[in-house]
């Protein structure tokens, strides 16, 4: 039986400026902020000095466990940050059942827009819970201040759109795609749309205006809720290159900018699959994020035994089937991919 086609809606957002300033006139006390210790330094004056507040330190489930009594006779949850804050925030909120404010300080990842939180479980990734935020606040003097660098990383959560409908498709032509996500053209037909609007509006997106900020805001809304207004059906949306980011941390145990080890996913991906290699990887260049594994704080050894173990990892790990289980990591593969990352990042 075909699925019917579901509407599928975002969490309500708001733009708007000083939103952040607002919170002690509206969040139900006694409320919790969940943020990054440097970040606090310049946004914990937007609240009472007696406000308890959680920097995260790990994503870790059983880390995060033993912190829940700590939550005692808190009424709200603020998430202020980038996906950590925003996923250990849903997290508390999930397991203590209190509500749920989201304040994302950058364009880093699309975390805000999903119910689940993404913990750790012995260094893998693992998405649980089911928290909806009251509202998600984008306070644009916050993301005017945030690193460039850090905004354009977003584009990982939506060019991955495309390797994650290659995937897709490749699992469907190889007649293995999971009996509960069968292929669906118009999930895949709209992911594709929001991918290529990204790709087209790129100037918008390195440079931040309005309209960039809108495409990727608006690719994140669908990513979130699409995830679960399909059936919690990831394909459509992630695929081989959010793969090649678990393996990476799982070899490393490092902690990542989310969409800067996306993107460097992305370059694998196409790559892997032979499709659109040269458009994305400029296209990535040109936005400015940098790939290269000295930002990511590892090393090209690091990513290559990560990729030649790639097939394994996903076998093990049981993600869905796709490029990565079937195709062989080999020393041509790896050379061209350093080339392309080493040299694109002379000219992003």
């Amino acid at each position: 039986m075909t699925l019917p086609r579901q509407r599928i809606e975002a969490f309500p957002t708001v733009f708007g400026r000083s939103l952040l300033a607002e919170v002690p006139n509206f969040v139900a006390p006694p409320y919790l902020v969940v943020t990054m210790a440097d970040l606090w330094p310049a946004l914990g004056r937007h609240f009472p000095p007696e406000t308890p507040v959680h920097f995260v330190e790990t994503m870790e489930r059983a880390a995060l466990e033993g912190m829940l009594d700590r939550l005692d006779g808190i009424a709200s949850v603020v998430g202020l940050g980038g996906g950590q804050a925003i996923d250990c925030a849903k997290y508390f909120a999930w397991r203590r059942n209190l509500r749920l404010h989201q304040f994302p300080t950058s364009l880093s990842v699309d975390a805000m827009y999903g119910q689940r939180a993404g913990v750790r479980e012995n260094g893998i990734v693992r998405y649980v819970g089911w928290a909806r935020p009251e509202t998600v606040y984008w306070d644009l003097d916050i993301l005017d201040a945030a690193p460039k660098q850090i905004n354009r990383a977003g584009i990982g959560d939506v060019f991955c759109f495309f390797t994650g409908v290659w995937d897709w498709q490749f699992a469907r032509d190889a007649g293995r795609c999971e009996a509960k996500w069968p292929y669906d053209d118009g999930l895949a037909a709209e992911s594709l749309a929001r991918a290529e609007a990204a790709l087209a509006g790129q100037e918008a997106i390195r440079d931040l205006t309005p309209e960039g900020v809108a495409l990727v805001v608006e690719a994140f809304k669908w990513g979130g809720a699409s995830y679960h207004g399909a059936g919690w059906c990831p394909r459509h949306i992630e695929g081989v290159e959010h793969f090649v980011f678990y393996a990476l941390e799982a070899a490393t145990g490092r902690k990542f900018l989310h969409g800067q080890a996306v993107c460097l996913g992305i370059v694998a991906g196409a790559m892997m699959h032979d499709r659109r290699v040269d458009e994305l990887t400029r296209a990535i260049h040109r936005i400015g994020v940098d790939m290269r594994p000295a930002t990511l704080g590892i090393t090209w050894k690091d990513v290559e035994e990560t990729l030649r173990g790639l097939a394994r990892f996903v076998r093990e790990q049981d993600l869905p089937y796709g490029i990565a289980h079937e195709f062989e990591v080999g020393r041509a593969f790896l050379d061209a991919l350093r080339d392309r990352i080493e040299e694109g990042a002379d000219h992003g």
